[in-house]
């Protein structure tokens, strides 16, 4: 891990940031589809919440028929909760926030998962390494490991890219904020992230220029986004 890996939490929300729980969701199949039930039952049947219709699409034909075009319709999904890392950009956030209207826009997240549990998870059926040893050693595109957060002992953490979500944004304007990603630690995170997309390895050997030979250092600030928010740079 590099030194320095967490550090405080700025003023402003940004990529990296480690956010409390928060919901990420998985729609499986068949894909079911919900609406409010246009009429009341007898006041003997006392239930909490709205009454609901369930259709299965493929299956049934409500009327009015299904209509995915925006603003869609509400679906079922598997709804978990878990500790997370920020991924919208800054200057998104910037253009969502004066846009004065979040409850229409989304941000996105990946959850964080504990490592406890997975030193006894073989990786592969066919050798002895564990799960948990393959998450740390960052060996794996699918996950990047997370050390203990500040003042707290345990087996660490990872962040998995597979469920990879997004959220209304006002999801966040409650969510307490203690700290980030330090300066390099984030850019191993993007390094991660793109190797995760494209399973390109060059993102994380270095390489030489071909006009004077020179090796060329990957460990740059991506362009367009700032390292640091506050500063603006």
């Amino acid at each position: 891990m590099t030194p320095n890996f967490y550090e405080r939490a700025g003023s402003f929300i940004s990529p990296g940031d480690i956010l409390g729980r928060l919901p990420y969701t998985r729609i499986p199949r068949p894909l079911r589809v919900t609406r409010k039930v246009p009429f009341s039952l007898p006041k003997k049947y006392t239930i909490q919440g709205q009454l609901r219709e369930v259709f299965e699409v493929g299956r049934h034909t409500p009327e009015p028929d299904f209509n995915f075009e925006p603003p869609g319709e509400e679906i079922i999904s598997n709804g978990k909760m878990s500790k997370a890392i920020f991924l919208t950009w800054g200057s998104e956030v910037e253009d969502d926030e004066r846009s004065g209207n979040l409850q229409k826009r989304d941000w996105l997240i990946a959850p964080i998962f504990s490592l406890s549990g997975l030193d006894v998870v073989k990786a592969n059926p066919r050798e002895q390494e564990s799960l948990a040893d393959v998450i740390r050693l960052g060996k794996s595109p699918r996950y990047f490991p997370l050390p203990p957060l500040p003042g707290e002992q345990s087996d660490g953490y990872y962040v998995d890219f597979r469920k990879i979500c997004p959220l209304a944004a006002t999801h966040f304007q409650d969510q307490p904020r203690t700290c980030r990603l330090g300066r390099e630690a984030l850019n191993d995170f993007y390094h991660q992230l793109l190797w995760f997309f494209t399973r390109r390895k060059i993102f994380f050997s270095p390489i030489k220029c071909e006009q004077c030979g020179s090796r060329v250092d990957l460990d740059v600030v991506f362009e367009g986004q700032a390292i640091d928010p506050e500063q603006g740079l």
